[in-house]
């Protein structure tokens, strides 16, 4: 090998360590920003139930008030309120163990579990909410017609008329928010086995 062919190779070896640098520059770089991505669903995850959390805590008391001024039974006060209890405790059991320092700290396995585990939460959400309001309501209605039954049946009918629309109203605002969480958990799940993947 001559002075020649021994130069090209010691460029070739130098441009190659130079490139090698370069993608695992890139690569720690890509990483520590698809960390960042997911960091930020999981703070907007736990943002959208702190936001919940605070409308449950709200409600029991306002819902329980309320109903009993428009003279509502004590009964039926109770179970608003605990159906706002039983909703916050709902949303905290599946939140309270999702942590964004994990994903920082490079513990995808565990942010992996907790999000699959709230998604699995979520998902049957509907199998006990949906029975559950609609059972309340129907409640609502008939202590509704007893209150208003010597009265103007027009007063009734506004009256199930606004609480038709208001469950209308909630039904699609608490439909948006369950997509919503359902498509950020999916696209985190994807994120880490997409990482775990390229490890």
């Amino acid at each position: 090998m001559n002075d020649r062919d021994f130069n090209e190779l010691n460029e070739m070896r130098e441009q190659l360590a130079t490139l090698k640098k370069r993608l695992e520059s890139q690569t720690i770089v890509n990483d520590r920003l698809i960390k960042e991505a997911m960091g930020r669903k999981l703070s907007s995850l736990n943002n959208s139930a702190i936001w919940m959390c605070i409308v449950c805590l709200v409600m029991i008391p306002l819902g329980y008030f309320n109903f009993q001024r428009i003279g509502h039974s004590t009964a039926f006060c109770i179970a608003t309120s605990a159906l706002f209890l039983i909703c916050l405790i709902a949303i905290i059991v599946s939140h309270y163990r999702i942590h964004k320092r994990d994903i920082y700290s490079g513990n995808l396995v565990t942010v992996y579990k907790e999000v699959a585990r709230m998604k699995k939460i979520y998902k049957s959400w509907h199998y006990w909410s949906i029975p559950m309001v609609l059972v309340w309501f129907g409640w609502m209605e008939y202590e509704l017609y007893l209150n208003q039954a010597n009265e103007d049946i027009s007063a009734l009918l506004m009256i199930s008329a606004s609480g038709i629309f208001g469950g209308i109203i909630g039904g699609i605002v608490g439909l948006r928010i369950h997509k919503r969480t359902l498509r950020t958990a999916d696209d985190l799940l994807q994120q880490i086995e997409e990482l775990k993947a390229g490890s």
